[in-house]
């Protein structure tokens, strides 16, 4: 029974990780293109 708790802990928090990392990178993508919009609006 205990063992069973522990791996179902350990997978709630590895799906957490997996979670932060995916909003994480998506914020990176999305500084990323404001970044290239506001290069482009310079240019003209």
């Amino acid at each position: 029974m205990f063992f069973i708790l522990c791996v179902l802990a350990a997978l709630i928090s590895a799906m957490f990780v997996a979670s932060v990392i995916s909003t994480v990178t998506a914020l990176r993508r999305e500084q990323e293109e404001m970044k290239m919009l506001v290069e482009r609006s310079r240019q003209f």
